[in-house]
C-alpha cells in the first residue's frame, strides 16, 4: 500500500478542500461496505455511520430514526428538510448510502427548463383558449365612452 502522505499533504489544503476529501473518503468506505446480509446490530451501526456521512455533508431531515421490516429487509423512514430535492418515504440502507452520492430514489430529478423567448410565440396560437375567443387591446386603454350609471 502507498503511503498516503505521500499521495495527499492534508496540510496544504484549505477548509473547503478537506471537507471534499473527507466527504469524498466517506462515501467510498459507504461503497465498500458489504450490506447485504448483516445482524440487525451490524446494520444499524453502518446506520449511524451513514448519518455522519450524511450530515457531513449537510444534508437535513427532520426524521431518520424509525426503522421497520418491510419487503424482506429493514427500511428507514426518512423525512428530509428539502422535499423540493428529496423525496421522504421508507428506504434501505443502500437507498441511503446512494443518498451519499446524490443519486438513487431518494434524489428528485428535475428537468431542466426551458427558456421563454416571446419572439418565437405565434400571435395566432394566442386568438382563443378552451374555445373562447381573445380580444387583445393595443397599447392605448383609455377609455373614450361615458360609463352607464349603476342602478
Amino acid at each position: 500500500m502507498p503511503d498516503v502522505s505521500s499521495i495527499v499533504d492534508i496540510n496544504t489544503l484549505d477548509i473547503a478542500q478537506l471537507e471534499e476529501l473527507r466527504d469524498a473518503c466517506n462515501r467510498r468506505l459507504l461503497e465498500l461496505r458489504r450490506t447485504h446480509g448483516l445482524t440487525l446490530p451490524d446494520l444499524l451501526r453502518l446506520f449511524e455511520e451513514t448519518k455522519l456521512v450524511l450530515q457531513d455533508q449537510r444534508k437535513e431531515w427532520r426524521s431518520l430514526e424509525r426503522w421497520q421490516w418491510m419487503d424482506g429487509e429493514i427500511r428507514f423512514w426518512l423525512n428530509p428538510t428539502d422535499q423540493e430535492n428529496y423525496r421522504s418515504g421508507w428506504f434501505s440502507i443502500d437507498d441511503l448510502i446512494a443518498w451519499a452520492h446524490d443519486t438513487g430514489p431518494i434524489v428528485i430529478q428535475h428537468e431542466p427548463e426551458e427558456e421563454f423567448d416571446e419572439e418565437e410565440l405565434d400571435e395566432q396560437s394566442w386568438s382563443s383558449a378552451d374555445g373562447v375567443k381573445i380580444t387583445w387591446l393595443d397599447g392605448d386603454t383609455t377609455r373614450t365612452e361615458p360609463r352607464s350609471p349603476l342602478v
